[in-house]
C-alpha cells in the first residue's frame, strides 16, 4: 500500500464529513463522486414539508392502477416498504424532484420512499448507479458508508450496462465510517459506493426519501443516435463490396455522423441549464471536504 493510499485510508476511518449549510459548488469541488457528506438539518432545502405517517399511509392506500410508474414492494414481514420512482405516486416528490434538478443542474431527478417498521429493519447493503442523497423524514435511521473505490471496476461496469440477471449487492470493508440520521439530516451517497440503512432503534419507525441524479454512459446517451445517424450514410447502410469495404471511407462517414450526433446532444444540454456532471468518478483521493459553519 502506497502512502497516499494508507493516508486516504486514514482519512476515511473518520467520520462522515459534515455541514449544516448546503453549499452546492463546493460540494461538486470537493464531494461530489468522491465520498458521502452529511448536512445537518438541511432537509427542508430538499423537501419542505416532510412527509409523516398520515402521508405515508394515503400512499400506502393507493391502488395499483394509480401508482402510475411507481413500484412498491413490501417484505414478507410487512416491515419493510419501498416505493421505487415514488415521484410518480406521490405529487410533493415530483415538485421536489423538478426544483432539486434545476437545482443541482441535473437532466432529471428521481425519488424512492423507504419505510421501515422494526429496529433493524432495512433493504440490505447494496450500490447504485446513481447519486442518491437520503433526506430522513421521520424516526431515524443507521447507515454504513463505504466508497466508489469499495466496488470493483466490473461490478460499476455491469451495473451501468445494466447487464441481464445482474445483483448490485455491495460488499463494505470491515472497517467503515457509519452516520445516523435524524428528522431533517441528509445524506449524500455516491454512485458505486455500498451502503446499508437501517432503522435505528426507535418506537415509531422511519420514514426517508432518496432523491437521485442517475447516471449516463456514452453509450446509453449516444449510441442509439449514432446508429440512426449512421444510417443515413450509403457507406454503412450500402451493401458491402466483395473485396471488402473501405476503411477509409467507413471512417470518414463515421467520423461525421459522430460530430452531428455530439453536436445535436451540444445543442440540447445548452442554453440557462447548468451541465449535467460527467458519469465517471473520480477516483483520487478527495482533498479536505467543506468544515461545517
Amino acid at each position: 500500500m502506497s502512502d497516499n493510499t494508507r493516508a486516504f485510508a486514514a482519512t476515511w476511518s473518520a467520520p462522515v464529513p459534515e455541514s449544516e449549510r448546503l453549499d452546492i459548488a463546493a460540494f461538486y469541488e470537493h464531494v461530489w463522486r468522491r465520498r458521502p457528506m452529511v448536512w445537518r438539518g438541511c432537509g427542508a432545502d430538499f423537501l419542505s414539508p416532510p412527509l409523516d405517517w398520515e402521508r405515508v399511509a394515503e400512499v400506502e392506500r393507493l391502488p395499483v392502477r394509480e401508482l402510475g410508474a411507481a413500484e412498491a414492494r413490501l417484505s414478507p414481514d410487512r416491515t419493510v416498504l419501498f416505493v421505487n420512482q415514488a415521484q410518480h405516486a406521490v405529487p410533493e416528490l415530483d415538485a421536489a424532484c423538478l426544483a432539486l434538478a434545476e437545482e443541482f443542474g441535473w437532466e432529471e431527478c428521481t425519488a424512492d420512499l423507504s419505510v421501515t417498521r422494526e429496529q433493524g429493519a432495512g433493504i440490505g447493503c447494496h450500490f447504485d448507479h446513481s447519486d442518491n442523497f437520503v433526506v430522513q423524514q421521520q424516526g431515524s435511521k443507521s447507515w454504513r458508508v463505504g466508497l466508489p473505490s469499495d466496488t470493483a471496476p466490473r461490478r460499476q461496469r455491469a451495473r451501468m450496462l445494466e447487464a441481464k440477471g445482474f445483483v448490485p449487492s455491495g460488499t463494505l470493508p470491515p472497517e467503515v465510517p457509519q452516520v445516523r440520521l435524524e428528522p431533517g439530516d441528509v445524506l449524500y451517497l455516491p454512485l458505486f459506493a455500498p451502503h446499508e440503512g437501517v432503522e435505528s432503534a426507535s418506537e415509531e419507525g422511519s420514514i426517508s426519501v432518496s432523491f437521485s441524479c442517475n447516471a449516463r454512459s456514452a453509450l446509453g446517451s449516444w449510441m442509439g443516435p449514432l446508429m440512426r445517424r449512421l444510417s443515413l450514410e450509403p457507406e454503412w447502410w450500402g451493401p458491402v463490396p466483395l473485396d471488402g469495404p473501405d476503411p477509409g471511407r467507413l471512417s470518414a462517414a463515421l467520423h461525421r455522423a459522430f460530430e452531428d450526433v455530439l453536436g445535436q446532444a451540444g445543442s440540447r444540454d445548452g442554453g440557462d441549464r447548468a451541465p449535467v456532471p460527467t458519469a465517471r468518478p473520480d477516483t483520487s483521493p478527495p482533498p479536505p471536504a467543506p468544515t461545517a459553519d
